[in-house]
């Protein structure tokens, strides 16, 4: 089974998204702590690709400020957020293998019910944003507030994620919805 793999295309390559938006890597771990899919998007931001990434801890391939820690066993102070809570932030990061640095703004999700699904990661490389607004990026959630598109997302979140069912996908998508939104806040200068 292909799980978490992705399209092979190069990094750079993908086309620019809408105005208005940021491109996402997104990531799924399990209960172990363990990636068990790995987008493109993630492939590009973090220079591995799904086959090096699936089966690996995410905290060794993610910045992701200890969220994904209680998972997997770390220290204490890299414990989860509570139940039903998400967490963001931002870091430095290496780019797998290629000696490069990135700077990470992240979501993590946390997820309940059926399946081995707990850990849902979104990331995106602030240097994509507008000069303006690079260090003035602060990640934060917003209420969707019947946000136009969740169910056309919750059908292609299939396709960033090879493996996974659509009914995994929806409950996914519902969660992200109900604990809200992947946002950038621009803080004053």
């Amino acid at each position: 089974m292909d799980r978490g793999t992705s399209d092979p295309a190069a990094p750079g390559q993908r086309g620019a998204p809408p105005p208005g938006r940021v491109s996402l890597a997104v990531v799924v771990v399990d209960a172990g702590g363990v990636v068990t899919h790995w987008s493109g998007g993630a492939g590009e931001l973090f220079g591995r690709r799904g086959e090096e990434a699936v089966g690996r801890a995410a905290a060794d391939l993610m910045p992701v400020g200890g969220a994904v820690g209680g998972l997997t066993g770390r220290a204490a102070h890299d414990a989860p957020p509570a139940p039903g809570f998400a967490r963001s932030g931002r870091a430095r990061a290496d780019r797998g293998g290629t000696g490069g640095r990135v700077e990470v703004l992240w979501w993590a999700y946390p997820l309940s019910g059926p399946g081995p699904e707990r850990m849902l990661v979104l990331a995106t490389d602030a240097a994509r944003l507008p000069d303006g607004a690079r260090e003035r990026a602060v990640p934060a959630f917003a209420p969707h507030r019947g946000l136009p598109g969740a169910r056309e997302l919750a059908g292609r979140l299939p396709d960033v994620l090879p493996g996974m069912a659509k009914a995994t996908s929806g409950r996914i998508v519902a969660q992200v919805l109900e604990r809200g939104c992947p946002v950038l806040r621009l803080s004053r200068a």
